[in-house]
């Protein structure tokens, strides 16, 4: 098997019994091209398709005969992909800025319903929107996210504390935080139950986790099937909302329930995925640019849908 790779047990209940769903049609140097434009900002070259273009089967994606878990298998080398992601370039911010603020103070809205204490860890926070509202609601925050590029943009525009590292080389105190969140985390990592003991460890008792993933069986999953704008190369796990529940069981959390949010995605978001699912956006990105007139108006109209559309949102407390 070549180097870049390697193979996995089931990363939820670790048996290695599996059915194939789809194979894969990625060659080993789509890793290199791919990873070079993305740390340049880009998004293609050569008909090589980049991170945000929906629709694309990239690796063999499995589904463990014990648990249900669909997961990719074999993946990329975690030390590869920890170098990709922390070099990555962070470009579409001021696209996404504006929905994912609304977005964030939706999510926001649940955590207050549901948590006790103020001190808050953001697991894979991005460029700091989620964290950006929680310190404006009082709490304490902290921010750990892989990018160096997307951390700096969280420290820059809104005064965030935020280490660019990967999860599993801090090690915080236990028994230290009181919520911990990972919003589209768990679908990147290649050993996901490892993540949520680690959470455990570090949540004081009664703390409150909140996970979510994209949903594999969700309305659009079950109707584009392989051509599912989740189906990405970077999306190395599929949750749907049981999976992730027993993974969270798994990890030693307990109460854990099924709980929605309103997510908001704004014009220019949802025109630039649909041109680029359709090989036009190129001629036309010029229009989408965040500091044209045209860019503005798309991305002050916003779409409101309910999360569990085509996410699974998953609370649980040590």
């Amino acid at each position: 098997m070549d180097s870049l790779f390697e193979y996995r047990k089931c990363p939820n209940c670790g048996q290695d019994d599996f059915e194939v769903l789809f194979g894969s049609d990625m060659k080993t140097d789509d890793f290199n091209v791919l990873f070079d434009y993305m740390m340049e900002g880009r998004d293609s070259q050569e008909g090589v398709e980049g991170y945000l273009v929906p629709g694309k089967e990239w690796g063999r994606h499995v589904k463990c005969r014990n648990c249900h878990l669909i997961y990719m298998n074999p993946v990329e080398k975690v030390s590869k992909t920890n170098e990709y992601y922390f070099k990555a370039k962070n470009t579409h911010a001021p696209t996404i800025r504006e929905s994912y603020l609304k977005t964030a103070e939706s999510q926001l809205h649940l955590i207050q319903k549901y948590a006790t204490g103020k001190n808050l860890l953001d697991v894979g926070c991005a460029q700091g929107f989620f964290l950006y509202n929680a310190s404006r609601g009082g709490y304490t925050t902290k921010g750990i996210e892989i990018s160096q590029d997307a951390a700096e943009y969280g420290i820059r525009e809104f005064d965030l504390d935020i280490e660019a590292k990967p999860f599993e080389e801090l090690r915080f105190p236990e028994n230290h935080f009181d919520v911990v969140t990972l919003w589209q985390v768990l679908e990147h990592v290649p050993y996901p139950l490892t993540v949520l003991k680690e959470v455990h460890r570090i949540l004081k008792p009664q703390g409150l986790l909140a996970v979510s993933t994209p949903n594999i069986e969700g309305i659009p999953a079950r109707i584009l099937r392989r051509k599912w704008w989740d189906i990405k190369r970077l999306h190395i796990n599929q949750f749907s909302t049981r999976t992730l529940g027993d993974i969270l069981q798994n990890a030693g959390f307990r109460n854990t329930s099924s709980v929605s949010y309103r997510g908001f995605v704004s014009l220019s978001i949802l025109l630039t995925m649909m041109l680029k699912y359709l090989n036009i956006y190129e001629p036309l990105k010029a229009l989408f640019n965040a500091d044209s007139i045209i860019g503005k108006v798309l991305n002050k109209i916003m779409l409101i849908y309910p999360s569990s559309l085509n996410h699974c949102v998953v609370l649980g407390f040590k």
